[in-house]
C-alpha cells in the first residue's frame, strides 16, 4: 500500500476504533487509587482550611478596626458641629462611656450603668448635643463576634485618663481596664486622643 491509500484509510475509521486503550487499561479506578486521591484531597484541604480561616480571621479584625473608626469621626463631627463633648447632655461630663448595639461583653468595663449611655445618642439623635446637632454622624453597629462597641470618654474630660473605642475581639471579654493605654488579651482599642 501506498502512503496516501494508508492515510485515507486512518482518516475514514473513527478516532476511537484507532485509539482504544488495551483491556486491563479502561479497568475502573481501584480501592488503591481513591484512597490516593482521598489523601491528597484531605491534604489540600488541611492546607487550604487554616489560611482561609486566618484570612476570614483578618477580614473581621480590619472590619472591627474600620468600624471604630466610624464611631470616632462620627463622635469628631459630633464634637464640631455642637461645640460639645459626647459626655452628657450639652457638654455635661456625666457620661463616662458609649456602647453600640449587640450583646454587651463581659468585663464589666462599663462601670456604672449611669453613666453610660448608647452611641445613638451622640451618632443618631439629637438628644444630648442640642441645637448645634446636624447630624446623624454615623450608624451604630455591633463588632464582627455580634458585641457592643464601646467608648470610654473619660480622658476626654480629664486627659491625664485615656480615651478610646474597643471591641472586645472574638471572645467577647474585655480584658482592657479604663485606664490602660494599650488593649490586653484579644481586645481591639482604638484612641481618641
Amino acid at each position: 500500500m501506498t502512503e496516501d491509500v494508508q492515510q485515507s484509510i486512518d482518516e475514514t475509521q473513527p478516532e476511537s476504533a484507532t485509539q482504544q486503550p488495551p483491556v486491563a487499561a479502561r479497568r475502573k479506578p481501584g480501592i488503591l487509587e481513591a484512597l490516593v486521591s482521598l489523601s491528597i484531597m484531605v491534604s489540600i484541604a488541611g492546607i487550604t482550611v487554616p489560611i482561609v480561616g486566618g484570612e476570614l480571621a483578618e477580614g473581621r479584625v480590619d472590619t472591627a478596626y474600620a468600624d471604630m473608626q466610624h464611631i470616632l469621626d462620627g463622635i469628631r463631627g459630633y464634637s464640631n458641629d455642637t461645640l460639645f463633648l459626647p459626655t452628657g447632655n450639652r457638654g455635661r461630663t456625666n457620661v463616662s462611656w458609649l456602647y453600640g448595639p449587640g450583646e454587651l461583653p463581659d468585663g464589666g468595663a462599663l462601670g456604672a450603668v449611669s453613666s453610660s449611655r448608647p452611641v445613638e445618642d451622640v451618632l443618631q439623635n439629637d438628644s444630648m448635643g442640642g441645637p448645634g446637632w446636624q447630624g446623624p454622624y454615623g450608624e451604630a453597629v455591633e463588632d464582627p463576634w455580634g458585641h457592643a462597641y464601646i467608648a470610654n470618654l473619660e480622658g476626654l474630660v480629664d486627659t491625664r485618663l485615656p480615651a478610646w473605642i474597643l471591641s472586645a475581639g472574638p471572645d467577647g471579654v474585655v480584658q482592657t481596664s479604663a485606664g490602660d493605654m494599650k488593649p490586653r488579651g484579644d481586645d481591639l482599642l482604638l484612641p481618641i486622643n
